[in-house]
């Protein structure tokens, strides 16, 4: 089975590298986890490479990140997303629901719980039980 290709869209950077070392550390040497600096690299990535999971986190002031999870879901409905947020509000998860988004986490996760989540959606044999939270 090829190593699945995860990227990281986060307007914080520590936090998108955070993310990126901690899945890294659970995960490796079974998955490639890179960081795409905006959701319009994370796009060109999408388009250019075969992406297994995108994990994004939708800030209030910005819009790029849900268009981005509207622009996969139109173009390229076989990338899934997780919504990793610091942002977590019944609003943004009505918003992340009406764009199709069907895995999401708020944050702070704890690590095993996200790594658990990722493998669900790139594993599809792994099982997350309670830790995934629907939208």
């Amino acid at each position: 089975m090829p190593r699945p290709q995860i990227v990281i869209v986060d307007s914080d950077p520590a936090a998108a590298l955070v993310t990126q070392r901690g899945l890294q550390r659970l995960l490796n040497p079974n998955a490639e986890i890179e960081i795409a600096p905006t959701p319009g690299a994370a796009w060109l990535r999408c388009l250019r490479e075969s992406i297994d999971l995108v994990i994004v986190d939708p800030s209030p002031e910005n819009g790029a990140a849900s268009a981005l999870i509207k622009a996969l879901h139109a173009d390229r409905p076989e990338v899934p997303v997780l919504v990793l947020t610091a942002y977590d509000t019944p609003r943004l998860r009505t918003q992340m629901r009406a764009l199709g988004v069907q895995h999401y986490l708020a944050k702070p996760v704890d690590l095993q719980d996200l790594g658990k989540s990722v493998r669900s959606v790139v594993e599809p044999d792994v099982t997350p039980g309670n830790l995934q939270k629907d939208v």
